[in-house]
């Protein structure tokens, strides 16, 4: 993995080449093959492994739909290529497999009722992605239910190579394979998410209770999802609307001892009997935490406040499809008053302490400092199908983004205290707009073309500070993929073209004191390329190399960001004198995965990348805090370097006996600062977790499913950071920490009812310990322990439609 840049490029041009050449080859060669192939199977109850008719079987490329007979079989007549088949039943978990269709093929599936979380499942969901190159780790099922009353950030820590920029216990932001903010794409429900996600403390503006699926895609993916995914992408995926008639609903009940959280998430769904095609989801959540305790005091105005809803209605033919979809979060999150100093003296003290001045007993006050953020989602989206020549797939978007900051201190003014207004206030408004052709297979060739178009307005109200200007971004785009697929092997090659347009208007004084209006424009062209190739040598096999070439223009606040925000101090490299302007990113990003899989015993991945951008913008700590009429802060500035970041993903599952379960994964990243010669500053720490699990596979009168924990993780402390860090930071570098966690649960029988239950222990020992990558890691330790109990309850209200 470790060679130059340009021979890189060289080699990734020539497998260019040759995959075009291969495709044209085949073209000249291959007949049109029949779409008469045999894809069949039967559909069976996991435990019981009795038949189960009605069940739902769909093949999600083409949209054709069945349903299983009597005796629980179904059959399709499709093209030769690969297709993600789902199987859905009421009461049972979602099932998604990729199929690679050759020639006649039977492929069984066992349901898992919804309510029994067994250790299989998890392996299972991690192979519910489509083929490709692309490493990808999805979190579903029993899985994703151990994440819940988490943040999203916080999650998606469960995944080998994310870790998360975290400000405090309530913000966390997804970071992968060392990079995040603008460099890795949220998208929510299909909507690319567009807020104010340049700021380090600015978390997703997302409620993960709305998921089914957390996919988190590893390596630039910007020939699908824009040039800006340079790191990686987050699909957040809620669950399909009904396709069966009836009416459904599901209650999430979380608490946490720590901080007195409490969350409560419903979902109701239903579709009409009398009329199918019509289906609807309604969906909200409640979520509110109190003063977080470390091991030794409370960390005060630590505590958040959570209101979101959602609600989807769709109607879906064979032919055509279309579904409206509107979601609204809203957070009031505290920031620590530590982090807000009077003096330069007085920060260095609060630095040096080993707890904060200001502790408090238990609350649920917030006060200033805080954050109010809401954010609204509206999309629609339909298909219609093209005859036989493939699908038509449309999104348009609005996205409206609301954030008020309130500095700790009120303004000294008193007319101007007594209004309460925040000093900084900021509306994001963002329209998409992306149209999608997907062909069927032709001469094995699968493969879709798009344009895509955002126009994004921000703003900030009268009478707020201007820490980041007016701008307005117009970007257009146009992509093309293809898949060629031939028995075992995959190849995979796309292209992109991005424009973007951005126009800032900031305010500003001559030397003289005179006020006046700067207005700047700047206009980017990012190209994106990618090829990749998958082999499957055996059942069990799967080698996957993937190489992608990228440019990101820099955003505003990377240029003009000037001011205290969060209690810390932001310039833009455009505002430091001297300062050369900021050139696009240059990516070249190349990963290669081993998978194996779908085995009775063990199964893993293991994923060794590297990824060389020229041009990197990064954010450095000055050594001396700027001192302001708002006190004395921690100060940042943007600035550009030639980066390269090598690193190693490593997971797997190895079944020691019948009821014993082992799992371990580990991450470790390690990024040059090519120019300096000296390492990057802000990366991961090296980690690793290890988890031990019993399973009881017999059933106790109303208890089933029941299962017992012991997990391990470890982080070590960063020693690889530039020279002379300790001068250049106003704090050395944590030490490394081992937490001990157990969990344990089963499903209860309450009536007709499955109870999801368990309880989990973080931090068991109690151990005081402070994590890098923790904005508030100045000033306070982490959380103590913590004990977390979480109820599921899955609802059937009929079976039928009235």
């Amino acid at each position: 993995m470790d060679f130059r840049f340009l021979a890189v490029a060289r080699v990734a041009g020539a497998l260019w080449l040759m995959l075009l050449a291969s495709v044209v080859a085949a073209r000249a060669t291959q007949a049109q093959p029949e779409c008469m192939l045999s894809l069949s199977g039967r559909i069976t109850d996991h435990e019981s492994r009795e038949g189960l008719p009605g069940a739902t079987v769909v093949v999600l490329e083409t949209q054709q739909s069945t349903q299983t007979d009597a005796a629980g079989n179904y059959h399709f007549h499709l093209c030769a290529g690969s297709y993600q088949v789902q199987v859905s039943y009421v009461g049972y978990s979602r099932e998604t497999a990729v199929v690679r269709l050759d020639g006649a093929y039977i492929r069984n599936f066992q349901l898992h009722p919804d309510a029994v979380l067994l250790s299989g499942a998890l392996v299972q969901g991690q192979r519910a992605t489509a083929p490709s190159p692309q490493p990808s780790t999805t979190l579903t099922g029993a899985a994703l239910q151990q994440t819940r009353g988490q943040a999203l950030g916080e999650a998606l820590q469960k995944i080998a190579g994310v870790t998360a920029i975290q400000t405090g216990p309530g913000i966390f932001k997804p970071m992968i394979h060392g990079l995040h903010s603008n460099r890795v794409t949220v998208l929510n429900n299909g909507v690319r998410q567009e807020g104010q996600q340049w700021g380090t403390e600015h978390g997703p503006e997302i409620d993960p209770f709305i998921a089914s699926r957390l996919t988190v895609v590893k390596g630039a993916a910007s020939v699908r999802y824009g040039s800006d995914a340079i790191g990686g992408v987050v699909l957040v995926e809620p669950k399909p609307l009904r396709d069966s008639a009836g009416l459904g609903a599901e209650l999430n009940l979380v608490g946490m001892s720590n901080n007195g959280l409490g969350a409560a998430s419903a979902t109701l769904d239903g579709n009409i009997g009398k009329l199918p095609a019509l289906r609807w989801r309604a969906q909200g959540t409640l979520r509110r935490a109190g003063t977080m305790q470390t091991p030794d005091y409370y960390l005060k105005n630590s505590g958040f406040a959570e209101q979101n809803f959602s609600g989807a209605v769709g109607w879906r033919k064979a032919g055509y499809g279309l579904e409206l979809f509107h979601s609204q979060f809203n957070t009031r999150i505290g920031i620590l008053p530590a982090s807000h100093a009077g003096s330069k003296t007085d920060l260095l003290l609060a630095v040096a302490r080993p707890a904060p001045l200001e502790t408090t007993g238990f609350s649920y006050d917030i006060d200033r400092a805080y954050q109010q953020v809401r954010h609204d989602v509206t999309k629609l989206t339909g298909f219609l199908q093209t005859g036989t020549a493939g699908q038509l797939q449309f999104t348009l978007a609005q996205q409206t983004d609301y954030r008020d900051e309130y500095d700790k201190f009120r303004p000294r003014n008193d007319n101007l205290a007594s209004r309460n207004l925040p000093e900084l206030s900021y509306t994001n408004r963002t329209s998409t707009g992306e149209l999608l052709w997907e062909h069927k297979a032709w001469h094995r060739l699968t493969g879709s073309l798009g344009v895509a178009g955002t126009y994004q307005f921000n703003r900030y109200a009268d009478g707020s500070r201007q820490f980041i200007p007016y701008y307005t971004n117009l970007t257009g785009g146009i992509f093309w993929i293809e898949k060629w697929q031939l028995n075992k092997w995959l190849l995979e090659g796309g292209l992109r073209l991005d424009r973007r347009d951005l126009a800032v208007k900031r305010g500003d004084r001559s030397a003289n004191g005179a006020f006046f209006v700067d207005r700047t424009r700047f206009r980017y062209t990012t190209p994106a390329a990618s090829l990749g190739a998958t082999y499957d040598p055996t059942a069990h096999l799967t080698l996957s190399l993937n190489t992608g070439l990228t440019r990101r223009a820099p955003a505003a606040n990377e240029r003009f960001s000037e001011g205290v925000h969060n209690g810390m101090y932001e310039l833009g490299n455009d505002l430091v004198p001297g300062a050369a302007a900021l050139a696009p990113e240059t990516a070249l990003n190349t990963g290669l995965s081993v998978h194996w899989h779908t085995n009775p015993r063990f199964n893993g991945e293991i994923t060794v990348y590297q990824n060389r951008i020229l041009d990197f913008i990064y954010q450095v700590p000055l050594t001396e805090p700027v001192q302001t009429v708002r006190g004395s802060h921690i100060s940042w500035q943007y600035q550009q370097t030639d980066a390269t970041f090598r690193g190693i993903d490593l997971s797997s599952s190895y079944q020691l006996a019948a009821r014993w379960l082992l799992a371990l994964k580990g991450s470790m990243v390690r990024t040059r600062d090519t120019r300096a010669d000296e390492w990057q500053i802000l990366m991961p720490a090296d980690r690793a977790a290890a988890s031990l699990r019993y399973d009881w596979t017999e059933h106790t009168g109303r208890f089933r499913g029941r299962y017992a924990q012991l997990g391990v993780d470890a982080v070590a402390r960063q020693t690889r950071v530039p020279d002379n860090y300790e001068a250049r930071d106003l704090l050395a570098t944590p030490a490394g920490y081992v937490l001990l966690s157990l969990e344990a649960g089963a499903t209860v029988r309450w009536g007709r009812l499955p109870l999801s239950v368990s309880l989990a222990a973080t931090n068991l020992l109690n151990q005081r310990y402070r994590d890098y990558l923790n904005r508030y890691r100045y000033f306070a330790d982490e959380m103590g322990r913590n004990l977390t109990l979480r109820l599921h309850i899955p609802l059937e209200l009929s079976r039928s439609a009235q």
